[in-house]
């Protein structure tokens, strides 16, 4: 993630975090692919909305984000510490049934997201699960508030997934949805199990 991109998340985050009290619709499903009460990597936690039903739904959670400020904000309403960390410093080593990544790996640059997804890989026990969304489109660069998004087409993401790792399933998923700018966006998720 860019530093202008951490700065907008670190300047604005109480107004960021009050835009959002729903969880991902998509969340359920993610879940019900994952180990039962397993141990899943939320990577870009904003204020913590999604990691509250994690944990409600009976998962061990480590949270994350790249911005301190949501982190802390997150970490006020898990109750649990929120590690402050970027996609390229995670290290952990066949550790999770799952990694969770809802429109945060869409701000990780073009050229490191193969290194990332090979990250995820490598912190999934066999059978692990990942679930990813990204904006979709053709020409990085940054928003209206200067946060950074890699906006690849579908068959470009897909081929980044494949060529970065080994997956026994991988899955997309499109629908036109909005974000924080609520502009109309159509959105891709990567399902893929290790």
């Amino acid at each position: 993630m860019t530093s202008e991109t951490v700065n907008f998340y670190n300047t604005t985050a109480k107004e960021y975090v009050a835009d959002k009290e729903t969880p991902n619709p998509r969340l359920p499903a993610f879940l019900e692919r994952c180990k039962a009460k397993g141990r899943i990597l939320e990577l870009g936690t904003g204020g913590g909305v999604d990691a509250e039903a994690i944990l409600k739904s009976g998962f061990v959670l480590d949270a994350t984000d790249g911005s301190s400020e949501l982190a802390a904000i997150a970490a006020q309403r898990l109750g649990q510490p929120v590690r402050t960390m970027l996609f390229n410093e995670l290290d952990a080593v066949e550790l999770y049934d799952g990694v969770y990544a809802c429109a945060a790996l869409t701000h990780a640059p073009r050229g490191d997201l193969g290194d990332v997804v090979e990250r995820i890989h490598r912190s999934l026990h066999d059978n692990g699960v990942v679930w990813a969304s990204f904006k979709v489109g053709t020409n990085e660069g940054a928003d209206a508030f200067g946060r950074y998004y890699n906006l690849l087409p579908q068959d470009e993401l897909t081929a980044i997934w494949r060529a970065a790792a080994t997956w026994r399933i991988l899955e997309t998923e499109t629908w036109l949805g909005s974000g924080y700018d609520r502009k109309p966006t159509q959105w891709a998720a990567i399902t893929a199990i290790k």
